[in-house]
């Protein structure tokens, strides 16, 4: 698995850059509460992430007491958080990039080396399996959401966060796939969409889909931070971000061609609660109006 932007991170954070603090803890986007006045330093890029995981959780109805599983945990910060306010839930993270696991931080959290798309754990183990911002990496995510109805109990959430192209067919043109491929210098290639939309492969995969969000304008402001310390980095010689990259997503993003989704599915069966409807349905409109 190519995964150059975590590349750059580690080798920014072995040469003791501590401008790559803001992603110490998390390696995703972040969650802005409002675009006018938003002031984009590292402190808010951290409170923007940790809103973005409050959120995750928040769709799969987490509480203490559940057992969870973080597939593509990266350093464990969303893992972490849980642990500060569930003291009582068992907590299992799951990453194939041992470099992530090995500078994973010190919680309750078990971590465990291994693909998302073949999970080394027994069938109906966890209330709640969460994604965050790591299923485009995977070799299908079809494959990804069947192994998350795998190991969910009957009436358990997969909640998810993951950039969805509006046109989910292969790119036709020169134009697309050149854009496609400046994307993937930065970020790694997309995983195909010949599986379908999300509606598509949880009706193959055996699960329902409650919530469906577009949060992309509130996650907005991340781009122009990354694309800020980028310019910085260039011009001071400090290490590099991918800043090419960074441009290409953020104009798909801003245009509406890619759009950044919260998707809660849930596995039938009783038990479970049923989730308050248009809990994320109100971050999507919050996301479209901006």
């Amino acid at each position: 698995m190519e995964l150059p932007y975590i590349d750059v991170l580690l080798e920014n954070r072995s040469q003791g850059d501590r401008t790559a603090d803001a992603f110490s803890r998390h390696i995703h986007w972040g969650l802005w509460p409002r675009l006018r006045g938003t002031g984009i330093r590292g402190r808010s890029v951290v409170a923007a992430q940790e809103r973005l995981d409050d959120t995750v959780a928040g769709g799969a109805l987490i509480s203490d007491g559940m057992t969870v599983l973080d597939v593509g945990c990266g350093f464990g910060g969303t893992l972490g958080r849980l642990s500060e306010r569930l003291p009582s839930a068992r907590l299992v993270g799951v990453n194939i990039d041992h470099r992530q696991l090995t500078r994973a931080l010190a919680t309750r959290a078990q971590f465990i080396c291994a693909d998302g798309c073949a999970l080394p754990l027994p069938s109906t183990a966890f209330d709640a399996v969460l994604a965050v911002e790591c299923i485009f990496h995977f070799p299908s995510r079809l494959a990804f959401l069947r192994e998350a109805q795998r190991v969910l109990k009957p009436g358990g959430r997969l909640s998810l966060s993951d950039f969805v192209r509006v046109d989910q067919t292969e790119p036709g043109n020169a134009v697309s796939r050149w854009l496609e491929d400046q994307v993937a210098k930065g970020y790694g290639r997309q995983s195909a969409w010949s599986d379908g939309d999300y509606r598509a492969m949880a009706d193959k995969a055996g699960l329902v889909v409650e919530q469906d969000a577009d949060v992309t304008r509130l996650t907005l402001p991340t781009y122009l931070y990354l694309l800020a310390d980028g310019i910085a980095r260039a011009l001071t010689g400090r290490g590099h971000v991918p800043i090419r990259s960074t441009l290409v997503l953020f104009l798909l993003s801003a245009l509406g061609a890619v759009r950044y989704r919260l998707v809660v599915l849930r596995k039938p069966g009783a038990p479970g609660v049923v989730g308050a409807p248009g809990a994320l349905d109100a971050l999507g409109k919050a996301g479209r109006s901006g």
